[in-house]
């Protein structure tokens, strides 16, 4: 299936996905892998009809695991990277009160990662001066 054409890989696909009965999770892993890179046109609804995957869920193998995964770190992190915004915002805001000057900055951190955002959220607690926030940011960003 690696070294064929399109129609050949689907063709081969399917005549395995023939013999589901001969092949565990592993090997329906490794055919659903080669699909996705040979074929990354076709969605997974596309990929189980293929397959003719019924019976087997496609949620069980572990390439569905690992993208899962993946893309609930990704959630985690952007969740995490939001509520420190607002908590930042909200600490500047008590800190300095509403000024436009401080309006343009908040509107730019959600340019920053989550690291430089929590150490800025430490480091708001020193400062003095809108200042030393401008000091700041030119200091601890690219």
């Amino acid at each position: 299936m690696i070294a064929s054409d399109k129609q050949q890989t689907i063709s081969q696909a399917k005549a395995l996905a023939e013999r589901l009965d001969k092949i565990d999770l592993d090997g329906l892993d490794l055919i659903e892998t080669i699909l996705v890179y040979k074929l990354p046109h076709l969605n997974r609804e596309e990929i189980k009809k293929m397959l003719s995957v019924y019976e087997i869920k496609l949620q069980d193998t572990r390439f569905y695991q690992e993208v899962s995964a993946e893309g609930e770190l990704i959630g985690v992190q952007k969740g995490l990277q939001k509520e420190c915004i607002k908590l930042v915002s909200r600490q500047l805001r008590r800190k300095f009160g509403v000024q436009p000057e401080l309006e343009t900055i908040l509107q730019s951190l959600p340019t920053h990662p989550l690291e430089k955002l929590e150490d800025l959220a430490d480091a708001l607690l020193d400062f003095k001066a809108m200042s030393d926030l401008e000091t700041w940011l030119a200091d601890n960003t690219g």
